[in-house]
């Protein structure tokens, strides 16, 4: 069995209600949910939020939300990791069932790429499958890959940023680590740097408008 769990709070720093931001005529956040959607092998569609706003407007594109996450799990300080635990555990997600963590800002995430991701993480013995794509920059936020593609930290000079689009993982061992990227067995599939954008200002939304409409050329402004 497989789920998909799309993470959204209400508040942003940089850019207001930035998870459901308008983007191109809908809710951004609309845009993961219509992908799930295609997908045969995504048995429900979930989203944790805190918000009534966001939980109101996720229920109109048939998303669930089966209950408001606490308020001390929805600040900026708080990562995503104990936000997917949360959830597994108040809905009591069996240890076996694959879950698919998926930011609300990706507009870009394709079906043709959770399938790869999804087909490729049931033949790897990897606890994770997280994209990622190929950076210049050394930083706290970069890391390398070993000769099997999986996450690590060494001298290598190849280095990649983790593309902010999901994680995939099994309940039992998002419960278990206390490390997404790091846990020793999460294995990368890397992407084209075109592919995906992390959104954190108003550049990087009009960034992400000019790549989304450059692959969408039928899109209506």
């Amino acid at each position: 069995m497989c789920i998909a769990l799309i993470t959204a709070r209400i508040g942003s720093k940089r850019i207001k209600k930035k998870n459901i931001k308008i983007f191109f005529g809908k809710p951004i956040i609309s845009y993961p949910i219509s992908v799930c959607k295609k997908i045969k092998f995504f048995k429900n569609i979930y989203v944790s939020t805190e918000s009534k706003t966001i939980s109101k407007i996720v229920k109109k594109y048939e998303a669930q939300v089966p209950f408001l996450r606490p308020k001390n799990l929805a600040d900026s300080k708080t990562g995503t990791l104990p936000v997917v635990k949360d959830f597994i555990r108040k809905l009591k997600i069996p240890y076996n069932t694959v879950v698919c963590c998926i930011y609300p800002v990706t507009p870009m995430l394709t079906a043709q790429l959770l399938k790869k991701s999804y087909r490729t993480f049931k033949k790897s013995s990897s606890k994770f499958l997280i994209p990622v794509i190929r950076t210049n920059e050394y930083n706290s936020k970069s890391f390398q890959l070993n000769k099997n593609n999986v996450i690590t930290k060494n001298n290598s000079d190849k280095n990649y940023l983790d593309a902010g689009q999901f994680y995939l993982g099994k309940a039992r061992d998002f419960l278990r680590t206390k490390s997404l990227l790091f846990s020793g067995s999460s294995k990368a599939l890397i992407i084209k740097s075109n592919e995906a954008i992390d959104v954190n200002t108003n550049k990087d939304w009009k960034k992400l408008k000019l790549l989304f409409r450059k692959q969408n050329k039928n899109v209506k402004i």
